[in-house]
């Protein structure tokens, strides 16, 4: 590939990028993304043959370099109460970055498990063991309430993406414009981190 190609494929994924997360995969059109990119649909399609393959780009990149940093925290040396004050931090980081992630991560769930699956494995990501190990020895030191990482590792998962993914409900029911919602979703940072630990009843 030249220079030029390579340049012509960085603005497509872009443009594509800034299509995607405005308007979701359902809503976004190749001929709005070539407009982003400045080039005709014809050349986006010498690319990118669909707009299935155009978002898996996308998709695989982000979620690509977001899901190891995730699980490393996850598996990470660290006393339980920062490890869910980081783990927290670093989803609604992302989200902020990336406010339409959790519906392509749906999105694609949904739509092609399997083909979701093989991005998992391809990733090498494993079940974060030391993070079961740390419960198990919290449990046994009666400083939390047993309870299955599993179902605390999903439970943190849920409470922090649902505001993102229903985020037009939550401004509509609260009267929330944009900056009214930034900061509630900055607040709810702190409340989440506080709740998950009473929720456990962690003794520090």
């Amino acid at each position: 590939m030249t220079e030029n190609e390579t340049d012509t494929e960085q603005k497509i994924f872009e443009a594509a990028c800034r299509i995607f997360e405005q308007k979701g995969f359902d809503g976004a059109r190749m001929q709005e993304i070539a407009d982003e990119a400045d080039i005709n649909k014809s050349m986006l399609h010498y690319y990118y043959r669909s707009k299935d393959k155009l978002f898996q780009k996308v998709y695989q990149k982000e979620m690509g370099r977001f899901l190891p940093v995730i699980f490393d925290l996850w598996n990470a040396d660290l006393p339980l109460d920062k490890k869910i004050r980081e783990v927290v931090e670093a989803y609604y980081a992302f989200l902020n970055e990336n406010p339409r992630i959790a519906q392509f991560v749906i999105h694609e769930m949904n739509q092609n498990p399997e083909r979701f699956q093989d991005f998992l494995a391809k990733l090498d990501l494993k079940v974060p063991q030391n993070f079961n190990r740390q419960i198990d020895r919290e449990i046994k030191q009666e400083n939390i309430n047993e309870i299955d990482p599993r179902q605390l590792i999903i439970s943190v998962v849920a409470l922090t993406h649902f505001p993102v993914i229903a985020r037009t409900m939550v401004k509509s029911i609260n009267n929330f414009d944009d900056e009214a919602f930034q900061q509630f979703m900055e607040e709810r940072k702190q409340f989440l981190v506080d709740f998950i630990l009473n929720g456990i009843n962690y003794q520090k």
